[in-house]
């Protein structure tokens, strides 16, 4: 089986979920086409056997397509349409007769959408066949784009399990200690993280604790400079995913204030992590991995209601806690690499959706 992945931006879920791909089958081969590493978040990737990397340049498309041709796949995942030459290679390659569109933009029922969606389909996206997408709202995109059902998979985005798997472990391993009165924030310092909200949120409700509460923030990006100090708050800038479970071992609950998240790895890594989540309502992820048993959602756009959350955490039992971090873990559970490495075989040996 010759995979080939037209990507847009990796991260370290992704090779762990090529790796497991590669895993469990042995006859298969990589090629990863993908954009440059992006330095707001520069992951360090390990090298995969039976893989071929190259970096997307807009000036090497020639070279792209004679290393495609060389390599002449049998199935293609492309990220989505916005890069058109990704979407023009994907038309040219007529001997491959499965075609993977993945899609992590949820389906919001705009007009945008709802005139893409009625031009999209007849056009751009009419090679593809089928669709590998991240959760509910994505599978009811991928329907108005003209994907059937049955054409139609989740679970595009996958958590690294191993790793936060045994920190979830770890961390219920020790639940007749002392919860951690600490909240942890992993997200860019871009205008949709919508941290400053968190960060006044947070200030208001730990002022009524007597200040015993920390928020460690973890990531970079165009508003690092502009960061909230205060003396409960801790910035730390971006931290490898590998030298994280230190830092996720002394935290207590999780929060994502996003104003626009289509879906949120993140979300699945802190849950297997067992921790609680406060996840504001445009967290895609949140359909998936929270319900009542492990956390609280809130409006983006309503400081005063992520206050309320962070009180309602704050003012809970140690044992209420723990009891939300092992139902957090539970949940995480729902969704793993297997999972993700079964679909895209299932796709390459199916032909329900080939012409």
């Amino acid at each position: 089986m010759r995979v080939l992945i037209l990507y847009t931006e990796l991260a370290a879920y992704t090779i762990a979920s090529l790796k497991q791909f590669l895993h469990d089958y042995p006859d298969s081969e990589l090629l990863i086409i993908h954009y440059p590493i992006n330095p707001e978040a520069p992951f360090v990737f390990n090298e995969l056997p039976r893989s071929k990397w190259f970096t997307y340049d807009s000036q090497k498309h020639t070279e792209i397509s004679k290393l495609v041709e060389d390599f002449n796949p049998n199935i293609l995942l492309c990220s989505g349409w916005i890069n058109k030459f990704y979407i023009e290679l994907t038309k040219s390659l007529t001997q491959v007769k499965h075609k993977v569109l993945m899609l992590d933009t949820p389906w919001q029922g705009s007009w945008k959408q709802k005139i893409w969606s009625l031009i999209a389909k007849k056009t751009m996206l009419k090679s593809f066949n089928y669709a590998f997408v991240a959760g509910d709202s994505q599978a009811l995109y991928a329907k108005k784009l003209g994907f059937h059902s049955k054409c139609i998979y989740k679970g595009l985005y996958v958590a690294d399990v191993d790793l936060y798997q045994t920190i979830g472990e770890q961390k219920l391993a020790n639940k007749d200690s002392v919860y951690p009165k600490t909240l942890i924030s992993v997200a860019r310092y871009i205008p949709q993280k919508n941290l400053n909200t968190l960060w006044q949120a947070f200030i208001n409700a730990n002022s009524k604790q007597n200040n015993k509460w920390e928020l460690h923030c973890y990531g970079l990006g165009q508003l690092f400079e502009e960061r909230v100090e205060h003396e409960s708050i801790f910035h730390h800038g971006f931290v490898q995913p590998s030298n994280m479970k230190e830092e996720i071992m002394k935290a207590g609950v999780f929060v994502l204030p996003s104003v626009y998240e289509p879906w949120g790895v993140v979300v699945h890594e802190m849950s297997l992590s067992a921790l609680p989540l406060v996840l504001s309502n445009k967290v895609g992820a949140a359909s998936l991995f929270l319900d009542l048993s492990n956390g609280y959602s809130f409006s983006p756009l309503n400081q005063v209601e992520l206050q309320s959350a962070l009180e309602q955490i704050m003012n809970k039992t140690d044992d209420e806690l723990w009891q939300m971090a092992e139902n957090s873990y539970q949940n995480g559970l729902k969704l793993t690499q297997q999972m993700w490495s079964k679909s895209i075989h299932q796709i390459y040996n199916s032909t329900a959706c080939v012409e």
